[in-house]
């Protein structure tokens, strides 16, 4: 049997039970762990809903991400306050990364034929912004556009079937994991991590590359 690898999909729950089994049963095998990319996105998705939406010391913002909500879906801003779950956060982020703010609309934004030279310039100006201003409202936007990317970019690197880019995104992630107390997520996304590039053969872990392209609930039709 040790020479065969069984992978096996499953939540963080399931990750956890067979490392239980595979620690009691250490001698007689070795355990191969596989990570499963839905609740991945799932995890994700919690992480920016405790940072920006759950504290209800940082709704009062006239630009958080709270506000944004209540104007472009209103009858949402009673469910976000709460638990709401995968499905409306994924669309609340994708939703308010989306939206720009002087031209109110995508829509907008599109048909007002912006020159190039404008979007670099305006790219420059929010890059190189003085820090000195102490704006807060402006660094919170940046930190919450950081984030929000973060998400854009695995979700983008899933439907596009680039693991090499999904397996980047896992340090990052694992920090704002830590410091939102999913300390779990964090601590199985660093063992997978690190057994990918140390522990397994280069044979198994291009078995496992093809198993996260192949599974289906690794990719999303949302986005």
């Amino acid at each position: 049997m040790s020479e065969h690898v069984l992978l096996i999909h499953g939540d963080l729950l399931t990750k956890e039970q067979l490392d239980t089994v595979c620690d009691t049963q250490r001698i007689e095998s070795t355990p191969k762990n596989r990570f499963q990319l839905f609740h991945y996105k799932m995890a994700c998705t919690d992480v920016i809903w405790r940072t920006y939406l759950q504290p209800k010391e940082g709704r009062d913002d006239s630009n958080s991400m709270f506000q944004h909500v209540g104007i472009l879906q209103p009858q949402e801003t009673g469910r976000i306050s709460t638990k709401p779950g995968f499905r409306c956060m994924h669309d609340i982020v994708m939703m308010v990364l989306r939206q720009p703010v002087e031209w109110q609309t995508l829509e907008k934004f599109g048909k007002s034929e912006v020159e190039w030279d404008l979007l670099v310039e305006m790219s420059e100006v929010i890059v190189h912004k003085p820090v000195s201003e102490q704006d807060q409202q402006f660094e919170n936007q940046c930190l919450r556009n950081r984030d929000q990317l973060l998400y854009v970019d695995i979700c983008q690197a899933m439907n596009a079937g680039d693991i090499g880019q999904v397996e980047a995104s896992f340090l990052p992630w694992i920090y704002i994991f830590c410091v939102t107390g999913k300390h779990k997520y964090a601590a199985q996304i660093n063992k997978f991590s690190m057994n990918l590039q140390y522990t397994y053969p280069k044979d198994l872990c291009n078995i496992i590359h093809l198993n996260l392209l192949c599974n289906p609930m690794g990719k999303s039709n949302a986005f």
